[in-house]
């Protein structure tokens, strides 16, 4: 009995020691995120300092609480893909304004869009060329280009305010390209990121472009598991109910099952409707391309540009697209008539006839 009293004791013990070893491992398990951005210190200089990512720098798997998204089109770079993360400070969400304004970041938010090829040649490798962040600090965003090294390890503040050229050749869509890639100047950046909503003196400010509700309401894979973004964001932590369930939204231009209206003007919307906005970088001139705007008429159809060029009667001359001021610019690489005007240095074919198609189909009705 006695014996038998002694072993149940021990069992009784050694589970004892078991359940508070088991709640102790729990404990020690609970994962925080690595991220850091103190606004004291940032800009760091290197990138890697952040903690972004995890694992080797170059594969972007980006660490805890650092969410991945795509907007429904892209903006276009000389070709270069685009991964684009975002992060927020524990605790703070982002609050909605309209479906075509961009969410209200918290202080502390960062924004991480990385640029990179495929089929880099020789040897059909990946190069990363940049990471661009804004952060949110008390003062407004502020913007930052770090230039990823020939080894794909580690990427470096640029703070010459000049930027720098990255000559890239590689293949796209079986042919091969060749460019002199150009990270943008801190003023290079202002230019498409700068808005001026009071219409003041001195009364311009940095936001983002792309993160509006308009152009996330779409799905993403996120690691084989596809969901709407938006959904995505609220369970981060990310986004409160403020929300609305129904968003007039963007689609993806190279969607086919979506209409050619829709398409061109996602399209146009992503790539010139933060110039040619109320308060943009280019609110002198009439035309106003967000996608919100369903009036074609100030969207440019059959609208007399400003800056008259050589057949081109029209910015948007429905029915002929050939004789379109925006076609014409679009198509251009020359500095004093191509747009937009900075972020390019090649036409992008696919666009271009996007756009094309889109005018031919309108009514033949300006004169």
């Amino acid at each position: 009995m006695k014996k038998n009293y002694a072993l149940l004791v021990t069992f009784l013990l050694a589970a004892l020691i078991f359940q508070s070893c088991s709640k102790d491992s729990e404990y020690e398990e609970v994962e925080t995120s690595p991220v850091s951005v103190d606004l004291t210190k940032v800009p760091y200089q290197k990138l890697s300092d952040y903690h972004f990512f995890t694992g080797p720098m170059k594969d972007q798997k980006p660490a805890m609480d650092v969410v991945p998204f795509e907007p429904a089109s892209s903006l276009f770079a000389d070709y270069a893909h685009k991964k684009r993360f975002v992060w927020m400070p524990k605790g703070t969400k982002a609050t909605y304004v309209s479906d075509d304004n961009i969410f209200n970041f918290p202080v502390g938010s960062a924004l991480i869009k990385t640029f990179y090829y495929n089929n880099v040649q020789p040897g059909n490798v990946t190069k990363i060329i940049e990471t661009r962040l804004l952060v949110r600090k008390s003062t407004g965003w502020k913007a930052f280009s770090y230039i990823w090294n020939n080894e794909q390890t580690e990427a470096t503040l640029e703070t010459t305010d000049n930027g720098v050229f990255v000559p890239v050749t590689w293949v796209e869509n079986g042919v091969t390209k060749s460019i002199n890639y150009k990270t943008p100047s801190q003023t290079e950046c202002l230019t498409c990121h700068k808005i001026n909503p009071t219409h003041t003196a001195g009364g311009e400010i940095t936001i983002p472009i792309g993160v509006k509700p308009q152009n996330l309401n779409t799905m993403y894979n996120y690691s084989g598991t596809s969901k709407n973004q938006i959904s995505m964001w609220k369970t981060a932590g990310y986004l409160g109910d403020d929300v609305p369930a129904t968003i007039h939204s963007t689609v993806n231009w190279e969607d086919t099952s979506k209409s050619l209206e829709l398409r061109a003007r996602s399209y146009i919307d992503i790539n010139c409707a933060h110039c040619h906005r109320e308060g943009g970088h280019c609110d002198y001139v009439a035309m106003r391309f967000n996608f919100s705007n369903t009036d074609l008429s100030t969207f440019g159809v059959c609208m007399t540009p400003l800056f008259a060029i050589d057949n081109g009667p029209f910015v948007i001359n429905g029915g002929d697209a050939n004789r379109s001021e925006m076609v014409i610019r679009v198509s251009s690489t020359e500095g004093a008539v191509m747009m937009p005007i900075i972020g390019r240095s090649i036409a992008h074919d696919e666009g271009v006839q996007l756009i094309k198609d889109w005018i031919n189909s309108l009514p033949a009705n300006c004169h």
